[in-house]
């Protein structure tokens, strides 16, 4: 899963970006979610659970721009 492009499930059209780790915690693994440079509503890196992440394509420039688009409307 490492380098894979996923987005977060609770924003799912905003927040994409790749797997940068894996770590376990206890029972659980841990990915290290790092956001698409390319956005322009930047998150520093998170530790994430499998649940909190879905795997997806990765965006094409035009999908970003849009998204950054969005973002600078607020909405």
């Amino acid at each position: 899963m490492i380098g894979q492009y996923v987005r977060m499930v609770a924003a799912p059209n905003t927040r994409i970006g790749t797997i940068q780790s894996a770590r376990f915690d206890g029972d659980h693994v841990r990915f290290l979610f790092h956001q698409d440079p390319r956005l322009s509503s930047v998150l520093p890196d998170l530790w994430m659970q499998s649940s909190e992440l879905e795997e997806c394509q990765r965006p094409t420039n035009e999908q970003i721009a849009m998204i950054n688009n969005l973002a600078i409307h607020d909405y």
